[in-house]
């Protein structure tokens, strides 16, 4: 990691917004210029200025309608290292990011949210945004985004899109709960998945030859979306299984196959938290406050700020620690904590915030301490030998049976705990 780098890095001292990490972008090019693009998925525009501040800064070149090869070719052949190149963040701008490194120019991601908020105006178009951009940056008023690493953004893709085939996959199954609903025809506790289940529902009343078609799409649409959720879940499966830090974080209560993928792909480095209150507030799980004078102390829960998709994660495995891990020590904290509290979100969340501090502390080289007992352990080796398959275990070269499988990946988590200890 160049010295660059490591200053877009450094958190900002100075505030933290809601409780969201924000990191501080390098100062203003004394000789070079700065580039603001206004980027789309098939044109490109960029304003070029110079200055370092919104007063004295002022605009030398504006092109606008280039295609992704025009800008390559131009950024470099007219710019370099002294030059910096600022963009919003969406949907292809860290791909575009990495493209410009890679020709050994400087890149700084700007938190979308926040340049958002100055393009509320009576007009706004590509060649304003472009420059917006730049003075928004010049002002010190956005913060920048962290860029992942080809690795992490990888597993960021895979994660998204199993969380979008079980969103895909539940909504299927409401959907053909809905159309039986009106016909008053309830599953109640029967599995769909059921053959038994399916024949009961064509023996409910005289479908018409139509009627029939219908539920057999429904039925269809379920079943590809049930296999394509089963295919991601083991290729997530097999990510946790090569990967020994994965491996680590199934040993904290609560921390399952999914949370354990999902924990790696969202964090990514982990030494960019300097702490793990840092962390904590990066997942939103820190509560929030209101105060003005003497009069006005409002304390206001999680939520609505942080990355909402890991902290869904956290919380649905702090529900598990509570309900299923009463005769741990956290699983005791939580339970007092919601006797004292009286509300059991609080106590939830609050033993989701422990299981990130630990997190943070296990992926920093600490020794955490609120860790599964071994029979818990080895029974979450064994689901996760489980979704593999025999087939993914041969081709990853792990023994094919439960139990010796398990013993290699224990011996793998063993290893990694002395790698990082020597």
């Amino acid at each position: 990691m160049t010295t660059y780098e490591l200053k877009i890095l450094e958190p900002l001292k100075r505030e933290r917004d809601q409780g969201e990490e924000r990191y501080g972008g390098p100062p203003p090019p004394k000789h070079g210029r700065i580039i603001g693009l206004d980027c789309h998925p098939d044109s490109f525009t960029a304003a070029v200025w110079r200055g370092s501040t919104p007063h004295d800064g002022r605009r030398e070149v504006l092109r606008e309608n280039l295609t992704l090869a025009r800008l390559l070719e131009w950024a470099g052949r007219d710019f370099s290292r002294e030059d910096l190149f600022l963009m919003e963040a969406g949907g292809n701008s860290f791909e575009i990011a990495r493209r410009l490194l890679a020709l050994g120019l400087r890149v700084v991601v700007l938190e979308s949210a926040h340049v958002g908020k100055h393009a509320k105006t009576y007009a706004d178009n590509d060649k304003m945004a472009a420059s917006r951009i730049v003075l928004v940056y010049l002002a010190g008023n956005a913060p920048c985004v962290w860029m992942p690493d080809g690795e992490t953004c990888q597993r960021r893709e895979l994660l998204h899109a199993h969380q979008k085939a079980v969103a895909d996959h539940t909504a299927a199954g409401n959907s053909l709960k809905g159309y039986l609903n009106q016909f008053a025809i309830r599953l109640g506790k029967r599995g769909i998945k059921d053959e038994r289940t399916r024949e009961w529902i064509l023996n409910q009343r005289a479908w018409s030859p139509l009627q029939r078609e219908l539920l057999g799409d429904y039925l269809e649409e379920l079943d590809n979306q049930a296999e394509r959720r089963k295919k991601l879940h083991r290729l997530i499966a097999r990510e946790v299984c090569a990967e020994p830090l994965m491996l680590r974080c199934m040993k904290l209560l609560g921390i399952g196959v999914i949370n354990a993928f999902a924990l790696l792909a969202i964090i990514g480095d982990v030494r960019r938290f300097e702490r793990p209150e840092k962390l904590v507030a990066y997942l939103g799980l820190n509560p929030g406050q209101r105060q003005s004078g003497h009069g006005k102390n409002i304390r206001l829960g999680i939520g609505r700020r942080g990355r909402s998709d890991m902290r869904h994660l956290l919380i649905q495995g702090a529900q598990a620690v509570l309900r299923m891990g009463k005769a741990t020590p956290l699983g005791q904290w939580g339970w007092k904590l919601f006797a004292r509290k009286g509300n059991r979100n609080t106590a939830v969340a609050a033993v989701a915030r422990k299981l990130v501090v630990q997190v943070w502390h296990l992926l920093s080289g600490n020794a955490p301490t609120v860790l599964e007992e071994n029979k818990s352990v080895a029974l979450k080796l064994q689901k996760l030998i489980v979704i593999l398959g025999k087939s993914m275990r041969a081709e990853m070269g792990l023994p094919v049976s439960l139990r010796e499988c398990s013993l290699e990946l224990q011996k793998r988590i063993l290893a990694s705990y002395e790698r990082v200890h020597q």
